[in-house]
């Protein structure tokens, strides 16, 4: 018998060195999920957050936070990303991400903890804060980039929160597919081909804005007014 026969897994096989927040193929997450072992001290980090966790399900509170700290190459960002991977609780390869956990537990009430825990709907947004962050850092850094990930999360333009902001109130309005189709038909070029250039095409947005909220005319330059504002600042930012 040679050595590679008494190994479960392929010893060929691609194995990452480095966990990346970027590697998000199927294949990888799968391997990744697999292969994962809880190692006593992990079982103890699991229990600290799952307790805290399952506490904030009984009991909704506005303080949540948690903070991972711990050597390089500790570990840190693996178990971040499994994290996500169990909160989201997303079918990966044909089955749930929690059920690739049934064994790896060595306590069966902490495994039912844990499904209590992932059973409430939970979307989550993981990335690495240095590709997102400004290059022009200041007090508000983190702060931009938390903004700019989640307004991208949800299909708004994150790279300027003025028309992020914007966006968000006419999705808010209901009237977002008629924005895009009006925009198109006034300006010639999709949204989203244009919005990074949002201060130039005031008059057609405007005149957008009019007719998608029903609008004749603008009452006293109302919309042009709340556009403008809107350009000025957004949410204490100046960008």
């Amino acid at each position: 018998m040679q050595l590679n026969q008494i190994y479960k897994s392929d010893i060929d096989r691609d194995i990452n060195g480095v966990i990346q927040v970027a590697q998000n193929d199927e294949e990888i997450i799968e391997q990744e999920l697999r292969e994962y072992i809880v190692t006593k001290e992990l079982r103890r980090h699991f229990n600290t957050f799952l307790n805290n966790y399952e506490k904030s399900i009984n009991a909704p509170t506005n303080k949540i936070g948690v903070w991972i700290s711990g050597f390089f190459g500790s570990g840190k960002s693996h178990f971040l990303k499994i994290l996500s991977y169990l909160l989201s609780n997303e079918i990966v390869a044909g089955k749930h991400t929690v059920d690739y956990f049934t064994d790896k537990f060595d306590d069966p009430m902490m495994f039912a903890q844990l499904e209590r825990c992932v059973s409430v709907p939970t979307d989550t947004i993981l990335f690495n804060i240095d590709s997102k962050s400004p290059i022009n850092k200041d007090k508000t850094a983190i702060l931009r980039v938390f903004a700019k990930v989640f307004y991208e999360y949800r299909g708004f333009y994150g790279d300027d929160l003025k028309v992020a902001k914007l966006e968000q109130f006419i999705e808010k309005t209901g009237k977002a597919e008629a924005f895009r189709a009006k925009f198109k038909e006034v300006n010639g070029t999709e949204w989203e081909e244009s919005r990074d250039a949002f201060a130039f095409y005031e008059d057609d947005i405007v005149e957008v804005l009019m007719s998608t909220l029903d609008k004749k005319k603008d009452e006293n330059g109302f919309i042009r007014y709340t556009l403008n504002k809107v350009i000025e600042c957004a949410y204490g930012f100046d960008d």
